[in-house]
């Protein structure tokens, strides 16, 4: 998701988020946040996911049969399923199960005990009318709408609300299935579109086909979703830094066909480019998919939604395509294993929205931007807080909605930034590169062993082997809490001192560029306070923005 100079664009739809909450009377499902006892019992190993969908009833139907393994011994285990849904069956291997509907919950108890180790499969039959997303992809659900020339186009968003809006589910991103299934049954001549590759198809004698799709790397629940309209498809390829083809696959309406080769040509140029700093596209043995969406867009894995309608800047550049695309390494590749450290997939990609800037455009517009961001940044909740979240809490500062904040995505990507300056470039790219793969090796596999979850410490600790410094203020002062270090500058006669202010007097030994007699030098200001002289012309502090700083 997005939104680079956008922030202000951001902030408007989170405040939309606040007013239709309100008008609907619907607080969103949450996702994520502590993670219940009869849930961490279990670690979930794959989902086979079949829906039947009736756009004229605006309905589906369907059977998800989730293979897990037992990890705490337990008799009882919960999933996640929207309050829309009845469900009609539980079933094992042996026969029915016992279960209860609480809320937007399955309770499912076994006949005896299941030990550590052992795997259960349950299989959940559902259906009932899904929630409709009241802003798409921000605030999720479905959205049943028309294609320009009348035909039915289906989608789903469900980051921030969860994927038991669609199916039954461990609704918690520290477990993504190793695998999955989803078996797809739409209305001809609607086309169904999941993740991973295509199977088969199957024509139903009853005017449906069913879309059989495999993924087999590990995905985020958010990422089980589909989208269905009279798609046609282009196909093409791109070579990896690997050597090896990436098969690419856009599903795009009919009435757009002749837009997509262009949009295809562009977004080769961002694998090349987070190829060169990041490592090898993830899903080299999957596909790099796109899908036209009636909505904005969401990084969907393997299948990325796409709905900003071609619209390219004056230097060709589509944001929404590099920002979602890009989410393949930051979210898909390297998934936070709280929402509490959604800073990882929205910060990251937006410091690399910015870094693109640089490749193309030039230092002076990189340094613009990031300014631009800085400026915009609220400092009102933590960017990573440490106690667990849901998402919606990671993009607002509760319990106040209309106060919404954009700093996992604008003051992320400047910690970023500042952190680049602090540590030199050398070393902050080698830490960038690992924190997407930690090793060489992990760069030639496809199968699902390069992907990792992963936290901020995470980070910390591979920005120090880079850098061979010790980073723990840095981290504490910019993610760990929201206010900003304040740096003072004092000029008498020829001499400037300058000290930072920082909230609790948290230590901040940060350096600063400071231009003298127009030569620029780093201070350090270690304890606290720098003296300087200088002849006549006043310093010029920082002129390019590189430390994050109360303005």
């Amino acid at each position: 998701m997005k939104y680079s100079s956008k922030t202000l664009f951001l902030l408007l739809l989170l405040t939309s988020f606040a007013f239709a909450q309100r008008e609907l009377g619907v607080r969103p499902t949450d996702t994520g946040g502590l993670l219940m006892h009869e849930q961490a019992v279990y670690d979930v190993q794959n989902y086979d996911i079949s829906v039947n969908v009736d756009p004229l009833k605006k309905s589906i139907s369907g059977t998800t049969i989730m293979t897990a393994r037992i990890v705490i011994p337990t008799n009882v285990i919960v999933l996640d399923l929207d309050t829309p849904y009845a469900v009609s069956s539980v079933k094992s291997p042996s026969g029915d199960m016992r279960f209860e509907r609480r809320e937007g919950k399955v309770w499912i108890w076994f006949a005896l005990t299941k030990q550590a180790g052992e795997e259960i499969k349950t299989s959940v039959t559902y259906s009932g009318v899904p929630r409709i997303a009241p802003r798409a992809p921000w605030i999720g659900g479905f959205m049943w709408e028309k294609t320009p020339s009348g035909a039915d186009w289906v989608s789903v968003a469900l980051q921030n609300d969860g994927a038991d809006l669609l199916f039954p589910v461990k609704d918690h991103p520290s477990d993504k299935p190793a695998t999955a299934s989803m078996r797809l049954t739409v209305p001809d001549p609607l086309v169904a579109v999941g993740p991973g590759k295509l199977q088969g198809v199957k024509k139903n004698t009853d005017g449906t086909s069913t879309y059989n799709w495999l993924m087999t790397n590990p995905i985020s629940n958010y990422s089980l979703v589909f989208n269905a309209a009279p798609y046609k498809t282009i196909e093409d390829s791109v070579k990896s830094i690997t050597g090896e083809t990436i098969p690419i696959v856009f599903y795009i309406l009919p009435e757009s066909f002749e837009k997509g080769a262009s949009l295809i040509a562009e977004t080769k140029k961002y694998n090349a480019f987070f190829e060169k700093y990041l490592g090898p596209f993830p899903f080299r043995s999957q596909k790099l998919g796109i899908v036209e969406t009636p909505h904005l867009g969401m990084e969907h894995s393997t299948a990325i939604a796409y709905g900003n309608k071609f619209k390219y800047n004056e230097d060709g550049l589509d944001w929404l395509m590099l920002h979602e695309f890009g989410h393949e390494w930051w979210a898909n590749l390297v998934t936070a294993s709280d929402w509490r450290d959604f800073w990882i997939h929205e910060g990251f990609q937006s410091f690399m929205d910015t870094l693109y800037t640089e490749e193309t455009k030039g230092k002076e517009e990189y340094f613009k931007s990031m300014k631009a961001r800085a400026k915009a940044t609220r400092n009102m909740q933590p960017v990573a807080p440490r106690e667990p979240k849901i998402a919606y809490q990671v993009y607002m500062a509760e319990p106040d909605y209309l106060k919404s904040d954009g700093d996992i995505y604008g003051k992320g990507a400047v910690v970023l930034h500042t952190l680049r300056y602090l540590i030199g470039d050398e070393a902050f790219f080698r830490a960038l590169r690992r924190m997407a793969y930690p090793t060489k090796e992990m760069e030639k596999i496809t199968d699902g062993r390069q992907t990792r979850l992963v936290n901020t410490d995470d980070f910390l600790t591979i920005a120090e082997q880079e850098s061979k410094m010790e980073l723990d203020w840095f981290f504490e002062i910019y993610l760990r809490q929201p206010k900003l270090p304040k740096l003072v500058s004092e000029v008498a006669g020829n001499s400037l001192t300058l000290r930072w202010e920082t909230p609790n007097n948290m230590p901040f030994p940060m350096p600063i560029d400071v231009e003298i007699d127009g030569k620029t030098q780093g201070v350090e200001i270690k304890n606290g306070k720098a003296t300087l002289n200088f002849n006549g012309i006043a310093p010029v502090i920082d002129s390019k923005g590189w430390v994050l700083k109360a303005q």
